[in-house]
């Protein structure tokens, strides 16, 4: 009793040993699970069942060493306790090996002990491994692929990449990670699951914004003036000033701060764009307009 009641004085201490609990007052259907507390947030799957009882020692059972009814599931060593709809899955969705496998492999949310690829790590069931050997009915996602840290270029897994092949190995691990679209890969179309989420309807200036103005044409494409202004997006495109087209007319609202001026266009070329001017200190409002 007394170490019971020392979790809960902890969880008091630190509300976000529960996952379940959220911000206060945020909306969110409640399950029972949400009974349980931990004095450090949990790894693995739980909820709530009943049929355990205060002299039960079933497999999972005491999971918050408060509750009995609190149970773990779904991952080892709990793999035999079946997680109910209703579970509390922690958000720590990585698979972890020993020894990093040749086979690539993903998180799968849908897998269920027995699935052809699942337990791929042989600790979490939502392990899977995709796209090559026995595995090949198993399409990989873009997730497969294995960066360092994420890369600006968009990305997919493209199944019939070759050694050589333009955007071909982008992870540097497997050969049919591929980048597309933007530059130098613009040749190559991404499917509509490419990752990160693109495009995002916004250019990309990581130093400092150009003195040009610009804004996103969706019509535009290689060749075309103006288009590819910041190198990376070809709707990204400059113009107001030669040798680039006028800017699009019927600006529709405008909000300024310390360092830019943005105005959102609207016209029967382009449905919306952005156009900024980084210069706002010496030009008056009235200059910046078409």
């Amino acid at each position: 009793m007394c170490f019971r009641l020392a979790v809960l004085t902890l969880l008091a201490a630190n509300p976000a040993a529960n996952p379940a609990s959220g911000p206060p007052g945020k909306p969110h259907r409640w399950t029972a699970a949400e009974n349980c507390v931990f004095s450090q947030p949990p790894v693995l799957p739980y909820f709530w069942d009943e049929s355990c009882k205060l002299d039960n020692q079933e497999l999972g059972c005491w999971a918050d060493g408060v509750h009995s009814q609190c149970r773990f599931c779904g991952e080892e060593p709990f793999t035999g306790v079946e997680c109910p709809k209703n579970a509390i899955v922690p958000k720590n969705r990585v698979c972890k090996f020993d020894n990093e496998p040749v086979t690539p492999y993903f998180w799968d949310s849908s897998c269920k002990l027995g699935d052809l690829g699942c337990l791929a790590d042989n600790e979490h069931i939502g392990c899977r491994f995709c796209g090559v050997g026995d595995y090949a009915s198993i399409k990989c996602p873009p997730s497969a692929c294995l960066f360092s840290n994420e890369p600006w270029n968009p990305y997919y897994w493209d199944d019939y990449c070759q050694w050589g092949t333009v955007g071909c190995n982008a992870d540097g691990h497997h050969i049919q990670c591929r980048f597309c679209d933007k530059v130098p890969f613009q040749s190559i179309p991404c499917p509509e699951s490419a990752r990160p989420p693109y495009p995002d309807g916004s250019c990309w200036f990581p130093q400092t914004k150009p003195t040009i103005s610009y804004y996103w044409d969706e019509l535009c494409k290689w060749g075309m003036r103006g288009c590819w202004a910041d190198g990376v997006n070809a709707q990204c495109r400059f113009c107001g000033s030669y040798p680039y087209d006028d800017c699009p007319p019927q600006p529709r609202s405008t909000t300024t701060d310390s360092s830019a001026t943005t105005t959102v266009w609207t016209s029967t070329a382009t449905s919306t764009a952005v156009l900024t001017s980084s210069d706002t200190s010496s030009a008056p409002e009235e200059e910046l307009q078409p």
